[in-house]
């Protein structure tokens, strides 16, 4: 079956299509990456082996391993899962590939108002879902995924897309948003907000930025991409409470005046 992230076409194997259902798609183009499953490898004489291709090799700790051609448009990942929980190797392939195509991953949570999206970043636990469940209460915005993002830079800006990954999230939309500002999460008992220089938004955004170490091209492209992001993009700190309060300093700053 064909899917979409991040607009880029992908094939994923039909037995495990439980994952990314809402993600399909119906394109005439040629996939840029084709993702197989398989529960083990060949074994002859107690020797295990396969002829898919391996310029790269990613192994998880529990023993799951993916082998994937030079330039990650081949992919096979062996597994023994066959359940909707969310395969990691997959989507470091589809991290590194996508890096080619002016793509980040990112843990965020993303909500679009009228055409308009805003990405939330901070460490697990800050709030991230909790704001953008704010924003769908107060503003009447669309949550597009409570924990995982896309961001590309594509026909001229950014965008914020859906994925199937989601984490612990109930929201996974596939769509996007064009993106007007990055806001990163602080817990605190007043609301405040401050726009971040380009040297203060990478200290404050890297960290939550997934970037592919193993191959050093895609890696360089994810920093280039990155660079781009914090240039293009206003960026905040937003110290806040969990209110309304939060969601209404925050839509001023971002969509009312965010040049200030």
């Amino acid at each position: 079956m064909i899917i979409r992230i991040a607009d880029i076409p992908l094939e994923w194997q039909s037995d495990y299509s439980e994952f990314v259902k809402g993600f399909e798609y119906i394109t005439d183009e040629s996939p840029e990456i084709k993702l197989e499953f398989a529960d083990r490898m060949s074994t002859v004489h107690g020797i295990q082996y396969t002829d898919k291709p391996s310029d790269h090799v990613l192994r998880l700790e529990n023993g799951e391993l993916m082998l994937a051609d030079a330039d990650w448009k081949n992919c096979t990942v062996f597994t023994e899962r066959t359940d909707s929980s969310e395969h990691s190797l997959p989507l470091a392939a589809i991290c590194s590939r996508l890096a080619r195509f002016n793509t980040l991953f990112m843990h965020a949570s993303v909500v679009d108002l009228d055409g308009r999206g805003i990405v939330f970043a901070g460490y697990s636990g800050v709030g991230k879902t909790t704001q953008a469940q704010l924003w769908k209460k107060f503003m009447g915005a669309d949550i597009i995924n409570g924990d995982k993002a896309f961001l590309r830079f594509t026909d001229g800006g950014f965008y914020a897309y859906g994925c199937p990954w989601k984490g612990s999230s109930e929201y996974c939309l596939n769509t996007k948003t064009a993106l007007s500002g990055i806001v990163i999460l602080r817990q605190s008992t007043e609301n405040k907000i401050t726009r971040l220089d380009c040297a203060k938004a990478i200290e404050l955004f890297m960290p939550h930025v997934f970037l592919p170490h193993w191959d050093a091209q895609c890696l360089q492209a994810s920093i280039s991409t990155l660079d781009r992001l914090t240039q293009d993009v206003p960026m905040w700190l937003l110290e806040c409470r969990p209110d309304e309060a939060a969601v209404k300093l925050t839509y001023g700053k971002v969509f009312e005046n965010g040049k200030n």
